[in-house]
């Protein structure tokens, strides 16, 4: 059976020096992702986080982001990403129902913190996974690179593999599950070893995490931003030579209507995976005009029409 770190293993033995990850000005190779994820893995292990123990994060993406999703399955660990969206009380209510022992939590997320001090009872480490410096006493992200990697267990089949929590209700995915969206996400999309991968929906998303592990399994290369903003994202298309993103409707209406949309150069971008949600006619007819070499398909695979 394949375990979820296969891709990461795959990619470091293909292409070591070829470029993993790209947040801001910050870029990495596979060589120096695979590292840093071991690492981290390490200090989960230190942390005494392993098979079956769950592992919270509560921010926007990134590529730190991105790193612990493969540290916490390196260790067998269940990852629990959590709606951004969420009210403090809520937030308490999911790591408390999760059983979580880690919580992850960023600069835009910190406001949580003082209502959560009695309402996370299983948590024994609060890590800021920020590029501003942590709170003080906090654990540091990037404290965790230093540590010695340790082996990856290779968790696979039906132990459990993540708790997602969109809303305050949570879904549970195997390992097996989230290898097999995975590989039917790569094959709706096209991955290939080519492909620049944007992140600009919410990572907690259940379909944006088999994205994630889909386009490393491809050997593709992912782009990240925090948030979705409309000059932003077309920036970053410009820049990194994106070619595939997942973008909601009323998203790629937002890009289309940007009053400085033909200031940048999209021709890179191929495909855009729109879920479930139809695009309206207008949206549609726009990018017909403005996008014309783009697909627009939804979460089964079909282009819109």
């Amino acid at each position: 059976m394949h375990a979820l770190t296969s891709g990461l293993h795959r990619a470091v033995e293909q292409k070591p020096d070829a470029q993993s990850t790209s947040f801001a000005p910050r870029r990495r190779t596979w060589r120096q992702t695979a590292d840093r994820v071991g690492r981290v893995a390490g200090a989960l292990h230190m942390l005494e986080v392993g098979r079956g123990d769950r592992v919270a994060i509560l921010a926007q993406n990134s590529d730190r982001y991105f790193e612990l999703m493969y540290a916490a399955a390196w260790v067998g660990a269940v990852l629990v990403p959590m709606n951004t969206g969420l009210a403090s009380a809520e937030v308490g209510q999911v790591l408390a129902d999760s059983g979580a022992v880690v919580l992850f939590i960023d600069g835009t997320m910190a406001h949580h913190l003082t209502g959560l001090e009695d309402k996370m009872p299983d948590v024994r480490e609060v890590i800021w996974i920020d590029d501003i410096s942590s709170p003080e006493g906090m654990l540091h992200y990037e404290d965790l690179t230093a540590y010695e990697p340790v082996p990856d267990v290779r968790a696979c089949g039906g132990d459990l593999a993540g708790l997602f929590h969109e809303g305050i209700d949570s879904t549970a995915l195997s390992h097996a599950a989230m290898v097999g969206n995975a590989i039917e996400a790569t094959g709706q999309l096209g991955f290939d070893s080519d492909t620049v991968y944007l992140h600009a929906s919410p990572m907690f998303e259940r379909a944006e995490d088999a994205l994630t592990f889909g386009v490393t399994l491809a050997g593709g290369r992912h782009v990240f931003v925090p948030r979705f903003e409309p000059r932003e994202v077309l920036q970053i298309v410009t820049i990194d030579k994106v070619t595939h993103a997942q973008l909601r409707p009323d998203m790629i209406d937002q890009l289309l209507s940007h009053h400085r949309f033909s200031d940048f150069d999209l021709s890179s971008l191929s495909t855009i995976l729109h879920g479930p949600t139809p695009i309206p006619e207008p949206v549609l007819g726009k990018a017909s005009v403005l996008l014309p070499g783009v697909r627009l398909i939804d979460a089964d695979g079909r282009a819109a029409s």
